[in-house]
């Protein structure tokens, strides 16, 4: 191994902690909201170990700056204004969304990945 990948893997580990014992904070009132911080550490811990991995062309980096922009955004002011008895709709509406973005990554690359294979069963013919 080189030492990027002993830095990545440990990284890994580290953040796998950082979820661990926030997860286990999340459990009382008391420690919620330093459970919360201690997990999304662990998360940008994660993220930078990822990053490095994904080279990524200047458009993608472009395109995935403007999302974590416009995702800060509209989870900051979500968060500020609404009410805490509507906590469970906005965090459904979120999952939603979440969902809503991984369909269409699994259709982009459906169509990707299927014209190639209808291209390829046709030349074999």
């Amino acid at each position: 191994m080189t030492g990027t990948q002993v830095a990545i893997a440990l990284a890994y580990l580290l953040a796998a902690m950082l979820f661990i014992i926030g997860l286990k904070q999340l459990s009382s009132p008391k420690g919620a909201r330093n459970g919360n911080f201690i997990a999304a550490l662990g998360m940008v811990v994660a993220l930078g170990a990822t990053v490095p991995l994904l080279h990524f062309t200047q458009a993608g980096l472009v395109i995935t700056a403007i999302g974590i922009v416009i995702g800060t955004i509209v989870g900051t002011v979500g968060a500020r204004m609404v009410r805490m008895t509507a906590i469970p709709q906005m965090v459904a509406l979120f999952n939603g969304v979440g969902g809503g973005a991984a369909a269409l990554v699994a259709v982009a690359e459906l169509m990707r990945f299927g014209a190639q294979d209808r291209k390829s069963v046709a030349a074999s013919r």
